[in-house]
């Protein structure tokens, strides 16, 4: 009470203590419940930054540190119900959680998705790519601390980068690249006692999620955006591709209204014809644009589908790497970008592809990755709220698709989609390592 207040009267505090002894026994809070909100409630001490804010603190441990273990920990989750598309249905998170640990203790951790038919990898792939190229060169580096320590990780994966020769079916080591760097920045940042948001530094105090629908029955499909229209949300995306898409349009403008904007994304599931006839037929449902209507090398048919149908195109699967940035400019083939960390190699990567974006007037959108948890959902909210103009912002869904997390306070959004700017030390989040081993399917471990 008195480092929250900076309180003198005693008799203040002990009614303040009063009344939160009768809330918590009034709602009958859990112990997990309390540490979560005291956590939250605590999370920065507000006196301390007013007069020494953390963005001039000096380094709380100055000094190179190497990396001495790295510990590779793919997840199996189950999700309350099953997440369908034109490519896939899932019924569990397959996340894949690095986690290092320096010669001082202090653990970082990151977290992606490999998706073969995206990037080409798997978590086979994966951790193999780990143990025997990218983990050797991590236990090399003697790292700084804080934003001190951004250029030697860029050194790191673009050295590393430069030197791989993927096999034919992978793109890029992308999801790889992403594990390790974010575990390297949350593990920099605490080392520092500071925030990821002070080096992305937010431009809004707030980020706002679209509510997602997967490729159901148009019943659920309607019953779905009843919810999240009566939650306040006011965009809305629906998977299509998969037939019967002009009923689930109706099932969703039913319930939406037309207040909501609404988008649909095909996974990649049509010809450019048959995207630009099946977006013609859902005109009346005044769709505001269409994430990859067409597969992901088919960049032609992607500018054929912005001209003929009159939908703004995102681009999704098309974009993987900053040379895709470039060739989908290049081609007039989109006009909105879905950067997804994991996907695009990580935060660092994904930054300088969505400012060439907005750099040459396409919008950007901040994807997520199907089963995600609150950690990769933490990268992708700094990211969202760092960039001056974000078009669309997804994920953050935490436990609402998560029968449980690996972190003590999920990252989720709340009513109308809104979530709160993420202010601890690192991205942000702590990790139950309880949790996380528990959920782990294997735990590969690296030493230096």
């Amino acid at each position: 009470w008195f480092t929250l207040h900076g309180e003198v009267d005693i008799r203040h505090a002990e009614e303040g203590k009063r009344v939160v002894e009768r809330y918590i026994t009034f709602y009958r809070f859990s112990p997990a419940e309390l540490e979560q909100i005291a956590g939250k409630t605590f999370a920065r001490n507000v006196v301390l930054n007013r007069y020494f804010p953390p963005s001039v603190a000096p380094a709380r441990k100055p000094g190179k540190v190497r990396v001495e273990t790295l510990e590779i920990l793919p997840l199996q989750i189950p999700f309350t119900r099953a997440v369908v598309h034109s490519k896939t249905s899932r019924a569990s998170s397959d996340a894949v959680i690095v986690r290092i640990q320096a010669s001082d203790g202090l653990r970082g951790y990151g977290e992606s998705l490999p998706r073969p038919y995206v990037t080409g990898e798997d978590i086979a792939t994966m951790v193999a790519t780990l143990e025997s190229t990218l983990a050797p060169q991590v236990f090399k580096l003697e790292l700084d601390s804080g934003i001190s320590a951004l250029e030697q990780i860029k050194a790191l994966m673009e050295s590393w980068a430069s030197v791989q020769r993927p096999p034919s079916n992978v793109v890029a080591w992308n999801a790889t690249q992403c594990a390790v760097e974010l575990a390297l920045l949350d593990w920099a940042f605490k080392r520092a006692g500071q925030s990821l948001s002070e080096w992305l530094v937010p431009a809004r105090d707030k980020v706002v999620y679209t509510g997602v629908i997967d490729a159901t029955d148009p019943e659920t499909t309607g019953e779905i955006a009843r919810r999240y229209t009566a939650a306040g949300f006011a965009k809305l995306k629906v998977k299509v591709g998969i037939g019967d898409d002009t009923r689930r349009m109706e099932a969703v403008r039913k319930a939406s209204g037309d207040s909501v904007g609404v988008r649909v994304d095909a996974n990649g599931a049509w010809d450019a014809s048959e995207a630009i006839s099946a977006l013609k037929a859902l005109t009346e449902f005044n769709i505001e644009a269409v994430e990859q209507p067409v597969a992901a090398s088919d960049l032609e048919g992607m500018r054929q589908v912005r001209s003929e149908a009159g939908i703004p195109v995102i681009a999704d699967e098309s974009l993987v790497t900053l040379n895709d940035a470039h060739k989908l400019i290049q081609e007039g083939a989109c006009d909105v970008f879905n950067v997804r960390v994991s996907k695009c190699g990580g935060i660092l990567a994904s930054k300088v592809i969505a400012e060439v974006g907005l750099a040459a007037g396409i919008k950007v959108q901040i994807g997520a990755q199907v089963g995600e948890t609150s950690l990769l959902s933490a990268a992708g909210r700094h990211l969202a709220a760092h960039l001056p103009e974000v078009e669309y912002v997804e994920g953050s869904f935490g436990t609402h698709l998560l029968n449980e997390d690996i972190t003590r306070e999920p990252v989720m959004f709340g009513y109308a989609g809104q979530g709160d700017l993420l202010l601890g030390e690192g991205l942000g989040v702590k990790v139950d390592d309880e949790a996380l081993e528990r959920l782990a399917a294997d735990i590969v471990r690296i030493e230096g």
